[in-house]
């Protein structure tokens, strides 16, 4: 099988190394701070045709792990923002068709997109997109859909985990480790009684893995631990495993944020018999040790 991400940021550089074993692969993308850790790592941009002369993607799984919008954008007109990337992904859509991809595989958001859930919430659950974010997400998946490629829809929850830049403040988990080892202040954007699924990136990759070896098409799929776990719990790991004690500051988000949400993983798990193998406390103690290895790194 041969696999191309699209996209060498956290998700495409791990996910990139995890699949390697298991398929033939190919990363590219804009260069960025991840870039120098992706082996076979093409600059490319996805959006010029002629950059995209330069990759075969005949018969190739694509993985698009790139996105159009931080999490926290905002827009004084969303409604022309979404319109400017309609029309970028529609071009990489046709781009991809007329190249003769396999399949394409889309890295949605299942953190944003369904609005709040405090129960598990399945795939066929209406879409509530409260942020420029998850609409600019459900945008996309509705274009996937009507390309006439065949594609696979991955609903993701919070990954964490493998190799991750400390200094980039991306994910609560790493970015509260960093805090509390550096004796720095963590600023908290959404309530402490918020709660998350959170899932460990091995785990990701394994569920990524299994759908690819059953070649599942045209399908929306959850991917996460369906377990919700607050805010202040995560903390409250991150604090007793490293026996410190974390600096809070409380900061008023300014774009909306999902309160409650938990994704239902049995379409997941009746597809592939995917279950997750990496506790959360498992997977902080990970992080944990990563992170202080790569300080001490930094200070030698």
């Amino acid at each position: 099988m041969k696999v191309i991400f699209i996209g060498c940021g956290y998700l495409g550089m791990n996910l990139s190394a995890q699949l390697r074993e298991a398929a033939t692969v190919q990363t590219i993308g804009l260069p960025g701070p991840y870039a120098p850790y992706c082996a076979d790592f093409l600059a490319v941009d996805a959006f010029d045709e002629r950059d995209l002369d330069r990759v075969d993607f005949r018969d190739a799984v694509v993985v698009d792990t790139i996105s159009l919008l931080p999490n926290n954008a905002k827009s004084d007109d969303e409604d022309a923002m979404l319109q400017h990337i309609g029309q970028r992904y529609s071009f990489l859509l046709q781009q991809l068709k007329q190249r003769k991809a396999a399949q394409l595989v889309f890295l949605s958001s299942g953190g944003t997109v369904y609005g709040n859930a405090q129960q598990p919430i399945c795939e066929e659950a209406p879409l509530h997109p409260v942020s420029l974010y998850a609409r600019s997400k459900v945008l996309c998946e509705q274009l996937i859909q009507n390309s006439g490629l065949p594609w696979l829809i991955l609903r993701l929850a919070n990954p964490y985990g493998g190799y991750q830049l400390t200094n980039k403040r991306q994910g609560v988990i790493p970015t509260a480790i960093e805090k509390i080892l550096a004796h720095e202040e963590f600023e908290m954007w959404a309530s402490p009684y918020s709660s998350r699924d959170y899932l460990y990136i091995d785990d990701f990759a394994q569920a990524l893995r299994l759908l690819l070896r059953r070649r599942i098409v045209n399908q929306i799929v959850n991917i996460g631990s369906q377990q919700a776990t607050s805010l202040d719990q995560i903390l409250g790991i991150i604090q007793r495993q490293t026996g410190l004690a974390l600096a809070i500051r409380h900061i008023q988000s300014e774009v909306p944020l999902v309160d409650q949400i938990v994704l239902d993983i049995g379409k997941l798990r009746r597809l592939t018999g995917f279950e997750v193998r990496v506790s959360l406390e498992e997977g902080i103690a990970r992080e944990i040790s990563r992170i202080r290895a790569q300080r001490k790194g930094r200070e030698e």
